[in-house]
């Protein structure tokens, strides 16, 4: 009885100071389960603790990554629509550089060929984004960015080739500005025509003769202006034209003006286009106030209507 006894535990509880005690036993075997069964409870509470723990730490990284790839993807939407702007920007400078130098006359410039085969349908390079936000059928981020590094790469040459050829045009338009200058483009007086360039018949001796200008009539004292900037190389009265000024502008280019009846600018005197150089007259052999313009280009009479814009 008392081997018994010493195989379990006694419980006695006593409710309150009149009621009658209540005993329990419980056997030590049991005791022994129940503690075992407490602890293994205890350590799978714990593993789960930490395996959630860990599942919860793997599970914010990978939101993290998938939001970092979001943005990465949306950063490179924007990327590739920048690009393309800059591309098309580019391909705008290229048509006007190349619409600049069939103007000035010269070759168009050799266009490099493009290693992303650029032009035709034209398609986004970023990979349509799946709905997890992690990418999608295609390519892959990695690749998609490979190709913005490349497209970079060539719209970076582009830039270096567009500015190289700019730079020469501005050089060019320098100096063509300065020949511009110097072509007698502008009518030295306003009138009419009354003999034009090449032959004719005199009237002083009515035989067929080759006239090298044009006679422009105009009221006696109206102001005649260079056509273009140049340097007095002559002035003064001449056999049969009278008072005489010449100019020479460079780029071959010479100016006569014929008949004046007053000289308004000296020997060596620097002139600009629109600058008087004198005043319609009749002296020399004329049948009335008129201007006789001669232009003269690499040694030779030409016709000046051939250079007149305005």
């Amino acid at each position: 009885m008392s081997h018994k006894s010493d195989q379990e535990f006694h419980i006695v509880i006593f409710p309150s100071a009149t009621s009658r005690p209540r005993r329990f036993s419980i056997k030590r075997r049991t005791v022994r389960v129940l503690l075992i069964a407490t602890l293994v409870a205890v350590v799978l509470e714990s593993l789960f603790l930490v395996q959630y723990v860990t599942r919860s730490g793997e599970i914010w990284e990978l939101e993290t990554l998938r939001s970092e790839a979001i943005l990465h993807r949306q950063q490179a939407t924007s990327l590739s629509s920048a690009m393309e702007d800059l591309r098309k920007q580019l391909s705008n400078m290229r048509e006007v550089n190349v619409r600049l130098r069939v103007m000035l006359g010269l070759d168009p410039p050799k266009v490099p060929p493009s290693p992303l085969g650029l032009g035709g349908k034209e398609e986004s390079l970023v990979v349509p984004q799946s709905a997890g936000g992690m990418g999608g059928e295609g390519q892959s981020l990695s690749e998609v960015v490979a190709q913005l590094q490349q497209k970079m790469t060539w719209l970076k040459q582009e830039a270096v080739i567009q500015e190289r050829y700019l730079q020469e045009l501005t050089g060019i338009v320098g100096q063509r500005r300065a020949q511009w200058a110097s072509t007698p483009s502008i009518w030295p007086v306003r009138g009419w025509v009354s003999s034009g360039f090449g032959r004719r018949v005199s009237p002083f001796t009515g035989e067929d003769t080759m006239h090298g200008g044009l006679d422009i009539s105009a009221p006696m004292s109206t102001p005649v202006k260079a056509p273009a900037a140049g340097t007095v190389i002559a002035v003064g009265p001449e056999k049969s034209l009278g008072n005489v000024v010449v100019l020479t502008h460079g780029y071959g280019f010479k100016t006569l003006y014929g008949h004046l009846s007053k000289l308004r600018v000296k020997r060596g005197q620097i002139v600009k286009r629109g600058d008087i150089i004198g005043e319609v007259g009749n002296t020399g052999l004329s049948t009335g106030p008129h201007l006789h313009y001669e232009i003269e280009f690499n040694g030779a009479t030409v016709d000046p209507i051939r250079y007149i814009i305005d």
